[in-house]
């Protein structure tokens, strides 16, 4: 809740700098993406109710994991200095590199919640696609090329919005 919060609150000061904001498609294609995301991984955690006997470990897999996604969602929509022009695309690229490590973390904690909570991984299908999006972040986490990122941010709005109905279609 609180990682959709911070992208709220981050696209609400856009819109109330809107005058001195250069914007960034991509910046904003993630902010709206994390919501996406987040709405996701609620619904995942939502079976965990179910769980008659936690143990730490899982509690601190699920908390690093959540940790993660609200520091992801906050540099989705950085603090916004209180004057002068905000250019969007500087400040995606100077927080780029934390961004999408944290983002590959945040998919590799998946895995190993996954492993703690049930036993095993999720579908292949879904494993797949999970390895894949966390191989692309920790990409771009060191690749600064415009292009690369463009490409990121549209392949992953297809992704996230396409694979339900893949991975529906492929059981």
């Amino acid at each position: 809740g609180l990682a959709v919060t911070q992208i709220l609150l981050g696209l609400r000061a856009l819109m109330l700098a809107r005058a001195r904001v250069k914007l960034y498609w991509p910046a904003l294609t993630w902010a709206a993406l994390l919501i996406l995301i987040v709405a996701g991984a609620w619904w995942g955690m939502f079976a965990m109710h179910n769980f008659a006997q936690w143990t730490f470990g899982m509690y601190a897999v699920v908390l690093a994991q959540v940790t993660l996604i609200y520091l992801v969602a906050g540099l989705a929509v950085p603090d916004l200095p209180p004057d002068g022009v905000v250019d969007m695309e500087k400040m995606y690229f100077a927080h780029a590199g934390w961004f999408f490590s944290m983002f590959a973390l945040a998919v590799l904690l998946t895995f190993i919640k996954d492993e703690i909570t049930t036993g095993h991984l999720s579908s292949p299908a879904n494993t797949a696609f999970l390895a894949l999006f966390c191989v692309l972040a920790s990409a771009a986490a060191v690749v600064r090329a415009r292009w690369y990122h463009a490409a990121l941010a549209v392949f992953s709005v297809a992704a996230v919005m396409g694979f339900p109905a893949l991975a529906s279609y492929l059981t």
